[in-house]
């Protein structure tokens, strides 16, 4: 357990600071960390709403009910209660399941062509990974994942695509992800996942949250087909 209290607070627009920390460490897992930092926020002051990212965390407040200055003070001393549990990440894993093909997986080809892999090359090179949820944005649900074998590591689409099914599974940079709702995207696809991880009706709908560790499994056409979970 240590204390990491070396954080500066910004001002990013009228009703959202943003904490970072203000020093250079390289022996702990930043995202860790941050989600760690959230949770406390969270705990601690309700007029708060927080939104943890890879090297920073994002507070969005009222600010007709309580001024900047002193909204920051109330935060900073607030952060000197803190006190890093690096285990808080280890709780909870997820096996996701991901039929790997040139049917489901639009860009799967292109990287194969790009890196001289086979599609079940690619499939076992990403699914020998044990990712870690580095942070939640984009779409509700959708997680940042990592971190990506940097033997599949490819860029961005340079157009994007307008409508992807729920379960698409993508790579982009360094990560990887799963569309959870669908919708536009400009990741290289490589799967699709039957793995239902949206389900409206649960009390927590998104199967995906922070401090998750998730894992994917290759099956076969026929296994997607009869997925029944």
């Amino acid at each position: 357990m240590r204390n990491l209290n070396k954080f500066s607070i910004s001002d990013f627009s009228e009703n959202i600071l943003i904490i970072k920390i203000n020093k250079k460490t390289k022996d702990f897992d930043k995202p860790a960390f941050f989600l760690s930092l959230s949770e406390h926020l969270r705990q601690t002051i309700d007029w708060i709403e927080v939104i943890p990212a890879e090297e920073s965390i994002g507070i969005k407040y009222n600010s007709l009910s309580i001024p900047s200055d002193n909204a920051k003070s109330i935060i900073l001393n607030n952060l000197k209660q803190f006190r890093y549990q690096e285990e808080y990440c280890e709780k909870l894993s997820l096996s996701i399941p991901v039929y790997y093909s040139e049917e489901f997986g639009l860009d799967i080809k292109d990287i194969g062509v790009k890196h001289s892999f086979s599609i079940k090359e690619i499939a076992d090179l990403h699914s020998s990974v044990t990712y870690k949820v580095k942070m939640i944005g984009f779409t509700p649900g959708f997680a940042y994942l990592g971190d990506l074998p940097k033997e599949l590591i490819m860029p961005r689409l340079s157009i994007p695509r307008i409508n992807l099914l729920p379960g698409t599974v993508g790579i982009s940079g360094n990560r990887t992800g799963v569309y959870t709702l669908g919708g536009p995207g400009g990741w290289r696809i490589i799967g699709r996942t039957p793995l239902r991880l949206f389900d409206p009706n649960k009390k927590n709908p998104f199967a995906i949250f922070a401090g998750m560790k998730i894992e994917f499994e290759p099956i076969t056409k026929q296994q997607y087909k009869n997925y029944t979970k």
